[in-house]
């Protein structure tokens, strides 16, 4: 009873944490190797990739 409560507690909390910090750190991954591909590449489609990001987890990611 305890551990099944203990395993429903933490997976609650990696689902919250998940759904907190997954879009910020998928940005920060694409802008870094997109930055390192193509140094002296435009800034704009790190911002199309983080409009296109919170339209994805705010529309199809749902716990």
């Amino acid at each position: 009873m305890m551990m099944s409560f203990i395993k429903r507690a933490l997976l609650w909390l990696f689902q919250q944490l998940i759904s907190l910090y997954a879009p910020p750190l998928c940005i920060v991954i694409f802008a870094v190797v997109f930055f390192q591909i193509f140094p002296e590449g435009p800034v704009w489609p790190v911002g199309i990739f983080a409009v296109l990001m919170i339209i994805i987890f705010g529309r199809y990611v749902k716990w």
